[in-house]
């Protein structure tokens, strides 16, 4: 079973770092290598590196020069153990560098009775990383050295890697005898994958691998802008990513992809959702592949590229509208961290509503990675506008949680109020009215279950409040022919089989977060909603979910409506629900 998840504030108030481990194999959505390789090369600087017949430097047997890979076959004290052209021995391990490469070989212990990871500090990214471990390791040829490696799911590296000899070679033994922890120096946050192999006389045994999350601001995943070329338009660079705005003059923006024909997807992040925009594909002859016009309506759009695309041209007409951020990448690019939107479903199964860009979270704990995991038709709703930088934060998070369907913004004045009455007339602007749109939204989708905030805004938050009597008030209403007649003409009335409200004082259920999302992955819900809150950096210093979910109970629900009769097990959503699919 995964491990809660925690967090842990510094004094300095900048978000710490946590490692959160499970402790079983790994069954998240992983593009980690299933082996990998380790070589060692000369540091800058060094021309030439002795290479000896042992650690006491009896006999140098070799030299190593620049620009020559050895492979790693153990280590001992200050020396590795070296392996090239014909030559074996052991080399100063300040003077190489190691990589870690995709083995082209792979084998598999032939047991792994026992092996976890325990006890795990929290520090601060400066400081170095250490986790205990235990259990048994055993397989079918003798060990004589260990490879930890850290894998970056979004940069595709190994970050890190410890060789660890094996002080006798054995088939068994007590990992705890060989280390007792792993030591890691400074992390960079983000999802990874801790690999642990075995060597036996220089053959990689592929031994256990696990998610970690290291939390705090994660690097932009690895794309290709820099090995293409953009023309037309205003565009610059913009961090990882290209700004791109057009003119009236120039429309179009020529992009030209690299020679290797490696391009396979590019995501547009627009100033505001785009009504329409067009991608031409042309070949290395710049004749037409096809063309594709998008009225996606997405804030993030994503476009694959056909095969033989050597020039993509995008043309916008929408005036006051630009490409905030446009990313080229390869086909290596981790689904996990590279947003590819699917429109909201006709019909949902579940429909999540929360206040602002993060409630889901804080308040509503692991409710988004859980429903999504069961493979079923979600849409996620965002009442107020929180800016342009609160909704990149949001896509961010909710794509980490695992929705694939793009959320629902209503884009409602976020304004902190004390009144009921005037954060009503606040969402009430322009003509608008907040009933009517819950109403329409709840006919439209059709959902079987709703699941939103608190009745009493959880810390007695006046829009939060709103939210939550909004959405309780308009389950009888959309149900109800006579009322709003235009939408019942529309999309007809509708009755929804469940609703839960957070915290709600009657017929009250408890979610457990932390249990496995499924029986083959040892990924919790809370895991995945931790990880997603920390991409609102915005909002890091002024909250935390292990603080949140302590003070407003985000595993506390009570079933506000039902159509299907009383919870009995009182521990899950989906009682008394069955779903077309």
């Amino acid at each position: 079973m995964s491990k809660p998840v925690f967090r842990l504030s510094c004094v300095l108030l900048i978000a710490c770092l946590f490692l959160l481990l499970v402790s079983s194999c790994l069954a998240m959505e992983s593009t980690c290598p299933a082996s990998l390789d380790v070589t060692a090369s000369l540091i800058s600087g060094e021309k030439e590196l002795n290479v000896y017949s042992d650690t006491e430097k009896t006999e140098r047997v070799g030299k190593l020069k620049k620009g020559v890979a050895a492979q790693v076959l153990g280590a001992e004290g200050r020396y590795y153990r070296i392996a090239f052209e014909g030559v074996e021995g052991y080399a100063y391990k300040s003077k190489l560098r190691l990589k870690c490469t995709e083995s082209q070989q792979r084998r598999d212990g032939k047991a792994v009775v026992s092996l976890s990871l325990d006890t795990y500090l929290y520090t601060s990214i400066s400081q170095a990383k250490s986790m205990s471990v235990r259990g048994t390791v055993e397989t079918d040829a003798p060990l004589d050295t260990l490879f930890v490696f850290l894998w970056d799911e979004r940069r595709q590296i190994a970050e890190q890697t410890l060789v660890i000899p094996v002080p006798e070679p054995a088939k068994k033994f007590d990992i705890r005898d060989v280390c007792k922890k792993l030591q890691f120096s400074s992390l960079t946050a983000g999802r990874k994958t801790l690999v642990i192999a075995g060597a036996s006389d220089g053959e990689m045994i592929s031994l256990y691998q696990t998610p970690v999350y290291v939390c705090g601001a994660c690097k932009p995943v690895r794309n290709i802008n820099s090995e293409c070329s953009f023309a037309a338009g205003t565009n610059r660079k913009n961090g990882a990513g290209r700004t791109w705005t057009p003119s009236s003059a120039k429309q179009t923006l020529t992009i030209n992809l690299p020679a290797d024909g490696s391009a396979a997807l590019m995501t547009l992040e627009w100033r505001r959702p785009a009504e329409s925009f067009t991608v031409a594909f042309y070949d290395d002859n710049k004749q037409l592949i096809r063309e594709e016009t998008k009225t996606t309506g997405f804030y993030v759009d994503a476009v694959r590229f056909p095969r033989g695309t050597a020039q993509a041209r995008l043309t916008v007409t929408e005036k006051e509208n630009w490409v905030r951020n446009l990313c080229v990448y390869d086909s290596r690019y981790p689904d996990n961290a590279v947003q590819q939107w699917k429109p909201v479903a006709d019909k949902l199964d579940v429909m999540v509503i929360s206040t602002h860009q993060d409630d889901e979270y804080l308040f509503l704990g692991g409710t988004i990675p859980y429903v999504c995991a069961k493979g079923l038709d979600v849409g996620l709703v965002y009442m107020t506008n929180g800016g342009r930088s609160r909704y990149t934060e949001a896509m961010e998070g909710l794509w980490t949680a695992g929705l694939r369907t793009h959320p629902i913004f209503m884009n409602w004045r976020d304004q902190k109020v004390k009144s009921y009455k005037t954060a009503l007339k606040t969402w009430s602007q322009h003509g608008v009215d907040p009933q009517k749109e819950v109403v329409r939204l709840i006919r439209k989708y059709k959902p079987e279950l709703i699941v939103t905030q608190d009745l009493e805004g959880e810390y007695g938050h006046t829009q939060h409040k709103l939210t939550a009597h909004l959405v309780a008030d308009a389950i009888p209403l959309a149900k109800d022919a006579t009322y709003d007649p235009e939408s019942v003409a529309e999309y007809g009335v509708w009755e929804v089989k469940k609703v839960y409200l957070h915290l709600y004082k009657e017929n009250q259920i408890e979610m457990d977060w932390d249990a496995p999302l499924s029986p083959d992955s040892p990924i919790s819900p809370m895991f995945l909603a931790q990880e997603a809150f920390d991409k609102h950096r915005s909002q890091q210093r002024a909250y935390s979910m292990s603080r949140e979910a302590k003070t407003y109970n985000n595993r506390l629900f009570g079933l506000y409506y039902t159509a299907v009769g009383p919870d009995e097990a009182k521990n899950d959503f989906f009682e008394h629900l069955t779903f077309s699919h």
